[in-house]
């Protein structure tokens, strides 16, 4: 039988070696969980491996909770429609991951909990990880619209909220079937159409016409040139050698306010108005709309040029810019933003694609809360509204005319390298008064955009304003 003296000694060593291996325990988990992250990229990392045929990851939803992505029991993903392909991406052991399924993978995979006890039964008790499900912005019946208008052709098509900047609808063709790469992903990569490039974000072109929506901003913005200016065209212009046509479109000959010369797209006058407004001030304003880098998105965009790296900034190559071909490249989700921009009163709102993770029917946290900023001072882009409507009321693109709708637009034809051809451009926002969504369309080769591209914008508008 032990003293009292004994048993309080006993009683310490037990606490003592049990607080040992309470620390022992909490520094390995610290260790591994915390200053070990680099094991998490390791190959043969079977929590890594388990993570592409997981059965607990979360679901891709669109924003009505419509299921675009799932896990099935035997741990593959199972993808319902291809015209969002390229937004939700695809997650494989081969190719990896793209899209929404990479860009929120922290959710649908588990590693962000639902609540602290799931975290603990995860951690401590080794319970599965369940993932989150994620909920994305786009908009089912505006999607399938965009879906059904371009077709088989190749090109792209983003809407947005101008007011939120949440994406409506996001479409790129060619597509494909994101659970066929196992069996498909050399085909796939090998394709001369590049089926998993997303155009939309990815994709670069020159933006013809529809880059004088930057110009006559960045010209008013700086006070080089009002609305009503008298400008003048006798048949063309010669910059430093450069001969720039006005013979070729309605109303380009002649003299009139400088908002006709928007109206009917007159390619000299903006060329002079280019050499007027200098490098420096397109530039700045270009680069606030985010020309010239990687646009800020949900997912990875390629950076939009304004000229070729070492590029000779000459008098010719302005002019060519500031009617919208000269060395730009573009991508239509670049484009998307100009518009939305214009019609959100000058305020940039960053384009994004997540809308809110759930763990069920119970929404967990919020995931890309909107955030904007000014780019354009309120009565610019009051003027630049009224520019753009203009253009619609006279006839430039009959395919978005919508009785009772006052709607905003641009069109573009932009030499695409190949003779004879062009791509069809068109950007839009609607209605005019209150817009509910912004628009860019491009057709590759697909010819005039007032032509090819306007009713593909048309339709889309239609499917948001009958929600």
């Amino acid at each position: 039988m032990l003293n009292p003296g004994q048993f309080e000694r006993r009683v310490s060593a037990t606490g003592m070696v049990a607080l040992l291996g309470a620390f022992v325990f909490f520094g390995a988990l610290s260790y591994w969980q915390i200053f070990r992250t680099d094991l998490a990229d390791k190959e043969g990392n079977p929590r890594v491996l388990a993570e592409f045929r997981d059965p607990n990851r979360g679901s891709i939803l669109d924003r009505e909770g419509n299921v675009l992505a799932e896990s099935l029991p035997d741990g593959t993903r199972r993808y319902t429609d291809a015209s969002v392909a390229h937004a939700v991406g695809y997650i494989d052991p081969r190719y990896g991951s793209q899209g929404a399924e990479l860009a929120f993978n922290s959710y649908l995979s588990g590693q962000k909990a639902a609540s602290w006890e799931q975290a603990f039964k995860t951690e401590l008790l080794r319970d599965p990880e369940r993932g989150l499900d994620v909920r994305l912005t786009l908009d089912p019946a505006i999607q399938a619209a965009a879906a059904q208008a371009l077709g088989d052709r190749s090109g792209a098509v983003v809407a947005l909220d101008p007011k939120t900047g949440e994406v409506l609808a996001m479409i790129s063709v060619p597509t494909y079937d994101p659970g066929s790469l196992e069996d498909n992903g050399e085909a796939l990569l090998g394709d001369p159409s590049s089926p998993l490039l997303n155009r939309a974000a990815q994709g670069v072109y020159p933006p013809g016409s529809t880059f004088k929506t930057v110009t006559a901003s960045s010209a008013l913005e700086h006070h080089t040139i009002t609305p009503e200016t008298t400008v003048t065209c006798p048949g063309e212009i010669v910059i430093d050698g450069f001969p720039i046509s006005c013979s070729n479109v309605p109303q380009g000959v002649g003299t009139y306010p400088f908002r006709a010369a928007f109206t009917f797209s007159v390619n000299a006058i903006f060329g002079q108005v280019g050499i007027d407004l200098g490098w420096p001030a397109l530039i700045e304003t270009a680069r606030k709309f985010g020309f010239g880098e990687p646009l800020d998105f949900t997912l990875e965009t390629t950076p939009t040029q304004l000229y070729n790296d070492g590029a000779d900034l000459s008098k010719a190559l302005l002019a060519s810019t500031a009617f919208g071909q000269g060395e730009l490249l573009v991508t239509p989700l670049q484009m998307a933003v100009v518009a939305a921009t214009i019609a959100n009163d000058g305020m940039l709102m960053r384009p994004h694609l997540g809308l809110a993770a759930y763990d069920g029917a119970k929404k967990v946290s919020n995931l890309e809360p909107p955030s904007g900023r000014r780019v354009l001072d309120e009565d610019v882009a009051a003027t630049m509204q009224d520019f753009m409507v203009s253009v619609i009321d006279n006839g430039q693109a009959n395919g978005v005319a919508i009785d009772g709708v006052r709607v905003g637009g641009k069109t573009g034809t932009a030499e695409s390298g190949t003779p004879g051809q062009s791509h069809a451009w068109f950007i839009a926002f609607a209605p005019a008064e209150d817009p509910v969504i912004a628009v860019a369309v491009v057709v590759e080769d697909g010819g005039q955009g007032g032509v090819v591209a306007s009713p593909i914008a048309g339709d889309v508008i239609r499917a948001a304003l009958a929600r």
